[in-house]
């Protein structure tokens, strides 16, 4: 395969645009294909190896090149797995991934990619798109994005991949707000990835964004994939300055802000942020601005106040209204019903 064809690959030759004829034969074709290649792999002796170990006879520790991510029993968190390719071109290492992915063989944990099948898969520019069958749609909400972050996180290894996208049946994969989920890398899943790529879990946040008017606060729930290493606190405020997910809800902080340091002691959470946090880009009033941080903050167990401080100072005033000397307290007085 060479020229253009290099970098638009497809697992079988597809039917013509205008031929509907072709479509269902063509289906079950990749689906036998990755069917094939699921039993050929399972059956393949030494393949899977668990991190550390040493290689066939290598009498050394031994780091497979690939981590592969199943889902635990209790489908709350990845579960890796280390695994050494068979295959060396990056469309053929997709291939087989997927076929580890369909199936957990004597692993403890979940084959992500099982209960539906992947029927189809292009690879243009490094934009990997698979199409899966209609019974992705059957999956739980919370069960589909850790099977997301699996199979992203697992195919983002290939040399050459750099984004996965999903659709269902040739239509694009919708989120729970019913918009596109579109393009998806590693990092949308896992936040401050450090050296320990083993912990990732599963929560269900409560953020506080404004109203259309900036006059008042939304309570909105957002599940996230993150890594445990870092901390449910740091991880609310990232997810806040993120901004809401929808066109129903609307930003209170400015995206710019750097976080500096985030951390919690005797029921009080300390949020030192740079001075990009006192410009406000939206029309938020400061009240809303301040309070969606501090009552998505207070949403956790362990907090029951918030101190802000710029650069390590108390002594800035938040839109010459808020002062970060005052430590605050959860306020739903600006809660919309």
């Amino acid at each position: 395969m060479t020229g253009k064809n290099r970098d638009h690959i497809r697992i079988a030759a597809e039917p013509e645009k205008n031929s509907p004829e072709g479509a269902a034969p063509a289906k079950r074709r990749f689906a036998a294909v990755f069917a094939a290649a699921a039993l050929v792999l399972t059956i393949l002796a030494g393949c899977a190896v668990p991190f550390g170990t040493g290689g066939a006879g290598s009498g050394e520790a031994h780091t497979p090149e690939i981590t592969l991510y199943y889902i635990n029993k209790d489908k709350t968190a990845l579960m890796p797995v280390g695994y050494d390719p068979e295959n060396a071109s990056s469309a053929a290492r997709v291939d087989e991934l997927i076929g580890k992915l369909s199936d957990a063989g004597e692993t403890a944990a979940s084959a992500p990619a099982a209960g539906f099948d992947v029927v189809g898969r292009t690879i243009n520019n490094g934009a990997l798109t698979l199409d899966v069958s209609a019974d992705y749609r059957l999956l739980e909400s919370t069960d589909e994005i850790l099977v997301r972050a699996a199979i992203v996180n697992t195919l983002c290894q290939v040399k050459g991949i750099k984004t996965v996208s999903f659709t269902v049946e040739g239509e694009p994969l919708l989120g729970e707000n019913g918009n596109p989920v579109g393009s998806m890398t590693p990092e949308m899943f896992v936040f401050n990835l450090g050296k320990d790529v083993n912990a990732y879990e599963k929560a269900k946040l409560q953020l506080y964004f404004a109203n259309e008017e900036g006059t008042g606060l939304i309570k909105v729930g957002r599940t996230v994939i993150y890594n445990s290493n870092i901390a449910m606190e740091k991880l609310v405020v990232e997810e806040l300055l993120k901004g809401p997910n929808s066109e129903e809800f609307y930003p209170t902080l400015n995206p710019e802000t750097r976080i500096l340091s985030v951390t919690a002691r005797d029921g009080v959470c300390y949020v030192n942020l740079d001075s990009a946090f006192l410009t406000e880009p939206y029309a938020v009033r400061p009240d809303v601005a301040v309070y969606s941080l501090v009552n998505s903050l207070t949403e956790l167990k362990n907090v029951n106040k918030v101190q802000l401080s710029i650069d390590g100072d108390t002594t800035a005033v938040f839109l010459e209204t808020m002062s970060l000397r005052t430590v605050y307290e959860r306020n739903l007085s600006l809660l919309e019903n």
